[in-house]
């Protein structure tokens, strides 16, 4: 699937009610608000209501840098305050740096290789005081997709303000064409099993994975869950297929949370995993083989 910017406009455009349309300085503002990328837009919207860049670089300190054949921004305020932003990319790549040696270059060689097409709508929820992600799709050349949607509550549209957040409802589907997960499942297994290189380090990985399963909370996983989540582990990293997953967490999962398992003794461990995902609950399917 190639994202048609035609009709992705039409989905995610638009002001309703009170709203009003930003314009492309305050659409940039917000952009690096929510991702820390640095942006510059032309002066006013060039297509309709939206703002145009072509062929876009997007940097900031210490993180990779990201050209865009294609950006489209658009996005709402009411009485002067964000209400939402829209965004479609067309042709993103990931170029990290050439001597940054903090990312395995297995990953760095499949970043290169892949350009991104995305879509995206950020708007405040009426529901709860945060974020609701909306119609989120990614995808990479290669033949991977992912579909997304997810609430995430005390994030806005204030710079540093998505830190303080924290995820309490997500929906993935996540289309693998069986290429990706391998060069990181190699750099997660070297790690766990020192000296470990090829098969061995993708063994290890799946072990790994395998073990975060074994040490879930059993009153989380609904249904054929741990089953599924088996599967999809054992199918990796050159199985094909779709998995659906919806996870729903009403106290929220955000960086408090995250920081008490890592510095517990043992993060992955049944203690650690039952104080993260208190009150969580996940459902998972895995289809294997070539997904339509």
């Amino acid at each position: 699937m190639r994202l048609r910017i035609g009709l992705a406009l039409a989905m995610l455009a638009g002001p309703a009610g009170a709203e009003t349309a930003l314009g492309c300085a305050e659409l940039g503002d917000l952009f690096s608000a929510l991702t820390g990328y640095s942006l510059t837009l032309p002066p006013a919207p060039n297509v309709e209501a939206w703002c145009v860049a072509d062929g876009a670089v997007l940097r900031a300190e210490g993180r990779p840098k990201i050209t865009v054949e294609r950006l489209h921004l658009t996005g709402t305020e009411v009485e002067g305050t964000p209400e939402s932003l829209s965004l479609v990319i067309g042709g993103l790549r990931v170029e990290p740096d050439l001597g940054d040696r903090r990312m395995d270059p297995r990953l760095r060689a499949a970043l290169r290789l892949q350009t991104v097409d995305m879509m995206l709508k950020v708007r405040q929820s009426k529901v709860f005081a945060g974020l609701e992600l909306r119609g989120g799709v990614v995808v990479l050349s290669g033949g991977t997709e992912l579909l997304i949607e997810a609430d995430l509550k005390g994030a806005g549209f204030a710079p540093g303000a998505m830190l303080a957040s924290a995820l309490t409802a997500l929906d993935l589907e996540w289309k693998t064409d069986g290429r990706l997960p391998r060069p990181a499942m190699e750099a997660a297994g070297e790690w766990l099993d020192a000296g470990a290189t090829g098969d061995k380090a993708v063994a290890a990985a799946r072990d790994g994975l395998m073990a975060v399963i074994g040490n879930l909370p059993e009153d989380m996983l609904t249904g054929d869950t741990a089953k599924e989540l088996a599967a999809l582990v054992e199918d990796l990293p050159q199985g094909r297929g779709r998995m659906v997953l919806t996870f729903d967490a009403e106290a929220g999962i955000g960086a408090t949370r995250l920081a008490v398992a890592a510095l517990s003794d043992d993060p992955t461990g049944r203690a650690a995993l039952a104080k993260l995902f208190a009150g969580a609950a996940l459902s998972l399917d895995w289809r294997p083989g070539i997904a339509p």
